[in-house]
């Protein structure tokens, strides 16, 4: 057991952390106090180093790793996900654990109510468990610290580049899977050791296993789902201009694309109207995708000036050369009836 009751508890782990983390003096420090009284230095070491391991890593350790390219860093951050799940879930589960140990206490207790001790035996049972509901409390609350900490990790590494945010959802969303099938597998190891404890426990928790079932059916429904999506992505990125990683080659990209439809044979007029109608989409995806990286420092996104109003000329131009070639091919409608041809073929369906 980890402290005798939750007042032990919450002043151990304060004085450990004002003391950073420093076992043997937040030992000595502890020893004077009478609260500690009925603790040899021994047992408050043993306890102090449980504690310690409890607190987990500081997010700064999290953080300050140095890190190579993009995607080795997205696989650094991946690989501190899963491990700070799978840690926490060995820590949820050693509390549980001793949860039930108490519980099988207090039943032992109960059926001798006639001990002269048995109040004081009881009571001391319930700060033991009140002690490990604060125990999973703050194990909760730093692995939620640590978590908060990594997502804004992960946002900064991916806010540039949508390939780099599917390929995270997909890596993510299988260890996701792997972890909620590991503390599902954990919780009910202990709930199935007996029905009657197994409903205290998750009252007590305010955790259902049936809960954790459903979670881990539904991280693996979101892990085959972006598995999909990134295999989506990745057979249709290979010549497609929006994921080029130099926003300086993309008229010029653009442009090469434009002859090549250009010049395809007059009797296919209207393949030719089709492909410019979808590369001029494209080229509004292009610049509607870099409006989101537009702030008051960088007023031209990430595209920059120069590239942005080439790439609005050439959207210009492509919606003006298909209304010449809508007006083309049917010589005898009016201008106007041209251009609303044109504006048909160059407009996005909602």
């Amino acid at each position: 057991m980890l402290f005798e009751n939750a007042s032990q508890f919450q002043k151990a782990k304060q004085t450990l952390l004002d003391n950073n983390r420093d076992v043997n003096k937040t030992a000595y420090i502890l020893k004077k106090s009478p609260l500690f009284d009925d603790l040899s230095e021994g047992e408050i070491i043993s306890h102090l180093t449980e504690l310690n391991e409890g607190l987990g890593d500081s997010i700064m350790n999290f953080l300050s790793s140095a890190f190579g390219g993009d995607i080795s860093k997205l696989k650094t951050v991946l690989t501190q996900m899963k491990e700070q799940e799978l840690k926490f879930n060995r820590e949820e589960y050693q509390v549980w654990d001793e949860f039930y140990r108490l519980l099988e206490d207090q039943k032992a207790l109960d059926k001798d109510k006639n001990n002269p001790n048995y109040q004081t035996l009881s009571r001391e049972l319930q700060q033991s468990r009140n002690a490990l509901n604060l125990r999973l409390k703050e194990l909760t609350k730093t692995h939620n610290e640590i978590f908060n900490a990594l997502e804004e990790k992960v946002r900064d590494l991916t806010k540039d580049s949508a390939r780099k945010k599917t390929y995270f959802n997909a890596q993510r969303a299988n260890d996701v899977l792997e972890t909620r099938n590991d503390r599902y597998e954990k919780i009910k190891s202990i709930t199935a050791r007996s029905a009657s404890r197994s409903q205290e426990l998750e009252n007590f928790f305010n955790v259902s296993v049936s809960d954790l079932d459903k979670e881990r059916a539904e991280a693996e429904r979101k892990a085959k789902a972006q598995e999909e999506k990134l295999r989506r992505q990745q057979t249709s990125t290979e010549n497609n201009p929006h994921d080029s990683d130099d926003p300086s080659s993309l008229p010029s990209k653009f442009k090469k694309r434009i002859e090549e439809i250009s010049s395809f044979p007059g009797d296919i007029h209207y393949t030719k109207i089709r492909k410019l109608g979808d590369l001029q989409h494209e080229i509004v995806d292009v610049i509607t995708d870099d409006n989101k990286t537009i702030t008051r420092e960088n007023p031209h996104g990430n595209l920059g000036k120069d590239v942005r109003d080439e790439l609005v000329r050439m959207s210009n131009e492509l919606t003006a050369k298909i209304k010449d070639l809508v007006k083309t091919k049917e010589e005898k409608i009016t201008a106007e009836e041209a251009e609303d041809a044109a504006k048909k073929i160059t407009s996005r369906k909602k």
